[in-house]
């Protein structure tokens, strides 16, 4: 009994280990790497039509994580969060009054702002509409240069209905 205990544990073991090293095959295959093997330069990489990638938007680099930064204009102390489209995960503080914090993302992610620790949304006083902010799809930067600056500004306050929700 003990002996099948260990057999079936060597196993799993083993079983986990290669799906790891699976996983990081497929990570170094979808990243593109033109690394050159035991250097630290990069090296060239060409399409078929032997074009070299650098003169033009490569999938890499458009499904690749870019950097944003978020400033608060306003008066509040305020808190980002992931827009996953249920209630959000908080990813960053942003101090009032000119707080802000660079963010590594990707293409297409959303993000909501909400009053720090409260998670009462800070609106538009305008519109009472809350601010979003958004990646663009085809935001065409490289990855390795800077992204969107998102800023929340300094007129954004909690909103004055009554009962509105905290979420978006």
């Amino acid at each position: 009994m003990m002996r099948s205990s260990h057999l079936s544990l060597k196993i799993f073991l083993l079983l986990i280990v290669y799906v790891t090293y699976l996983g990081c095959l497929s990570v170094h295959a979808e990243e593109g790497s033109c690394a050159n093997p035991g250097s630290d330069t990069e090296g060239t990489c060409a399409d078929v039509d032997g074009d070299d990638f650098d003169d033009k938007p490569s999938r890499r680099r458009m499904d690749g994580p870019i950097f944003a930064t978020f400033e608060n204009l306003s008066p509040y102390r305020a808190d980002i969060h992931f827009d996953d489209g249920r209630f959000g995960n908080f990813v960053s503080t942003l101090e009032a009054n000119g707080g802000e914090a660079r963010l590594t993302t990707y293409r297409g992610h959303s993000f909501f702002i909400t009053r720090h620790g409260v998670r009462e949304a800070l609106v538009d006083p305008a519109t009472d509409g809350q601010y979003f902010f958004r990646i663009p799809e085809d935001f065409e930067g490289k990855d390795d240069e800077e992204g969107p600056h998102f800023t929340l500004p300094a007129e954004a306050s909690p909103s004055k209905t009554k009962c509105k929700d905290r979420y978006p």
